[in-house]
């Protein structure tokens, strides 16, 4: 006889395969699921964003296996990319994205205003995908203050910083005011705080603990070289140019090092910079989607256990759903840590000064 835990624990093991085929065939489906899917393929079509990164490519290879008659078009461009083209193309009536993955920073300050979301909530539909998260299921549209707009599947601890172990003692930097020692002037390598979520979330969780000036004194006075390019902090960090670096991207950098490359390079925590979000994991539907019914099975697959086990793994990234094996433990959040929810709404006008005063000292 197989009990209800074994039959769970087998469930956990098999899920990676099981995501293969569609959702929604072991629980009760809403009456309109059917006609979505059908529907959903004589669209025959998907356009989704993410950011960029081949981990995201071979996570979404399991929707088009689950669903081949929707053919899955992706696009991996930053916030800072996608959403000038987005806005473009609206402005001469065209429309060419269903669904996006990016953080709440660009798509609250930019693409809202515009009117570029709608709702994700009212397309989530299946039942099985509501239960087994961390914190609830209704955390994750906490995000924003409507609680309906977005939903965040993941909860990823920031505020990590990069050292070169061939360059960088141990024990030399514990803390964000040991970048700030003179030995280290010119040697920082931080992506842009001005534009760059890798650093204006972290840098607003210490500017909170250590004052405003620490802005200046990181940005400006440490005279850092500033980049606006996450492939490019990744390469020179790997390449050895320089010995400490902020938001260097995990993903990007697990690629170096499945060649064999970056070994040297080390992740430090910084207690001053320490947050957490649901980051580039966060789902929007947009508004005059070409494809709506195609983005609704897509939102609801990419929600059950099953896709979420193969996006942790594939994205190395660590799932809000309960059970799942972290995809990446070094940016997991510990149990009970009271850290700053940085990508929520109420927090985005401390974020939005932290890019005021950056843009005021930095020339």
């Amino acid at each position: 006889m197989i009990t209800r835990r074994r039959f769970l624990e087998g469930v956990a093991v098999g899920g990676a395969a099981a995501a293969l085929g569609p959702v929604g065939r072991a629980a009760a489906q809403p009456a309109d699921w059917t006609q979505a899917v059908a529907a959903a393929k004589k669209e025959a079509k998907l356009v989704v964003n993410t950011f960029p990164g081949d981990v995201y490519k071979r996570a979404l290879k399991a929707f088009t296996v689950a669903y081949p008659d929707i053919k899955l078009e992706h696009t991996s461009l930053h916030s800072q990319d996608f959403a000038p083209r987005i806005l473009q193309e609206r402005q001469a009536n065209l429309f060419t994205w269903d669904v996006s993955l990016i953080p709440t920073s660009t798509a609250l300050q930019v693409l809202r205003p515009a009117g570029v979301w709608d709702p994700v909530r009212p397309v989530i539909v299946l039942p099985e995908v509501k239960d087994g998260w961390e914190g609830g299921f209704e955390r994750g549209f906490a995000l924003v203050k409507d609680r309906a707009l977005c939903y965040g599947f993941v909860a990823q601890r920031g505020g990590g910083v990069t050292i070169n172990t061939d360059q960088v003692k141990e024990g030399e930097v514990k803390g964000l005011k040991d970048l700030l020692d003179p030995r280290w002037k010119g040697k920082l390598l931080l992506p842009d705080v001005r534009t760059m979520g890798d650093t204006f979330w972290p840098m607003t969780a210490a500017r909170l603990s250590m004052g405003d000036d620490i802005i200046k004194k990181l940005f400006v006075d440490q005279e850092p070289v500033l980049s606006r390019d996450n492939r490019q902090v990744a390469e020179f960090m790997v390449r050895g140019r320089y010995p400490i670096a902020i938001g260097v991207n995990p993903q990007i950098l697990a690629t170096y090092q499945k060649q064999g490359l970056a070994k040297n390079l080390k992740l430090i925590h910084f207690t001053e910079m320490s947050t957490m979000s649901s980051g580039s994991n966060t789902i929007w539907l947009v508004n005059r989607a070409p494809h709506p019914n195609a983005a609704k099975v897509f939102i609801n697959w990419l929600l059950t256990r099953d896709a979420q086990i193969v996006w942790a793994k594939e994205v190395e990234t660590n799932s809000r759903r309960t059970g799942i094996e972290s995809g990446n433990p070094q940016y997991a959040v510990p149990p009970d840590a009271k850290f700053m929810q940085i990508d929520a709404e109420e927090n985005l006008p401390e974020v939005v000064k932290t890019q005021d005063i950056a843009r005021a000292v930095i020339k």
